[in-house]
């Protein structure tokens, strides 16, 4: 039996308390990946303000040239309530998602194929945005979980160096 952990290559790109300030994630190679998913959560302690997720690419992880740019989307996968719902809904969206404004754990996932990305101008690396929802005390992660290597190797290379 294969194990994710075997066959992807998992990486945390941020975790924090959004109460006074946005969170920029950490860019992601997919140079030797063909698919990237990206996984946000959030659990507003009250429900007043949203939150914004974005998604952007860039040429480098260090976006070095200053060349990054938004990377379009027309939908994701959405939980309103992961402690008592577990079921997925795609949902169409505009280039960015706007969360609840109620007071309930959100799950988003989004599916990024390599050739979503400004491929002939060198974009190869995305990174997920999240904003300040406000006052409002907001637990939030996003989590990228690569797929389909290039070159499957007993080791993966580091998708967060390049």
């Amino acid at each position: 039996m294969e194990k994710m952990v075997e066959e992807k290559k998992i990486i945390l790109s941020n975790l924090a308390l959004l109460n006074s300030a946005a969170f920029t994630g950490d860019y992601v190679s997919m140079k030797n990946w063909d698919h990237l998913t990206v996984i946000v959560g959030l659990a507003p302690a009250s429900g007043t303000d949203t939150a914004a997720i974005t998604l952007k690419q860039a040429t480098d992880v260090g976006n070095s040239a200053s060349d990054e740019k938004a990377l379009a989307f027309t939908s994701a996968w959405r939980c309103p309530s992961s402690t008592t719902v577990d079921a997925l809904t795609k949902t169409t969206y505009a280039s960015s998602i706007t969360t609840s404004a109620t007071a309930v754990l959100e799950l988003f996932v989004l599916e990024v194929d390599a050739a979503d990305l400004d491929v002939a101008g060198g974009f190869d690396c995305v990174r997920a945005d999240v904003t300040d929802p406000g006052a409002v005390s907001t637990p939030a992660f996003v989590l990228y979980i690569l797929g389909r290597g290039r070159f499957q190797q007993a080791t993966p290379p580091s998708a967060i160096v390049d």
